[in-house]
């Protein structure tokens, strides 16, 4: 009886290490490849926003891209190139007056508000993000998804009235308790692109 219990517990504990080594294993490789992703991304924040881009994304180019004429505090002489602002204060700037200028459209103002921003370089790489998680062709130039709180975006289509629309998305769905008809949404979002000029 003694000699049972002695080699079940040394069964146990080699049992034990295997199991140890086996999830350390795969630690390692599900943080190597979360590293090897990241690896060519970067990121910056502003208040209302979270980018992430591919390294090769052309922070000029985007910044060229959207146009503020709306906003009373943009002025182009304060907000370029040459300023000496960096080009993520810059576009940190810029994202979080489209934001405002979204809510004051909508007239809606969820508390904590804080939506992600992904910027690929390629249609390429942002139809692989859409089929992933819809498994279908992606026929989009931008989308937001309620679920990870994140707009999908390129580098080489992004604008003012992009941002302002995929931002409405947001900003409505953080407001209403109950989420309204994906229509309803739509129509929402597309009257803040369309009145983001006013």
């Amino acid at each position: 009886m003694l000699r049972v219990n002695s080699a079940t517990k040394d069964l146990k504990m080699k049992l034990k290490k295997h199991l140890i080594l086996i999830a350390v294993i795969c630690l390692f490789i599900s943080a190597k490849s979360v590293y090897s992703q990241e690896e060519n991304r970067s990121v910056f924040s502003s208040k209302f926003c979270t980018v992430f881009y591919d390294n090769d994304v052309d922070l000029k180019k985007m910044n060229r891209r959207i146009r503020l004429g709306f906003s009373n505090f943009y002025s182009p002489r304060k907000y370029g190139e040459s300023s000496g602002l960096s080009m993520e204060d810059i576009l940190s700037d810029k994202l979080d007056a489209i934001f405002n200028k979204a809510e004051e459209i909508l007239d809606m103002y969820p508390a904590k508000i804080h939506v992600a921003i992904n910027v690929y370089k390629t249609q390429k790489d942002l139809d692989k993000v859409y089929e992933e998680f819809f498994n279908e062709p992606n026929k989009a130039i931008s989308f937001y998804i309620y679920k990870t709180n994140t707009i999908y975006t390129i580098e080489t289509q992004l604008n003012e009235n992009i941002l302002s629309h995929e931002m409405a998305h947001c900003i409505i769905d953080h407001y209403f308790v109950i989420l309204p008809p994906r229509k309803v949404q739509e129509m929402l979002a597309v009257y803040v692109d369309v009145h983001l000029k006013d």
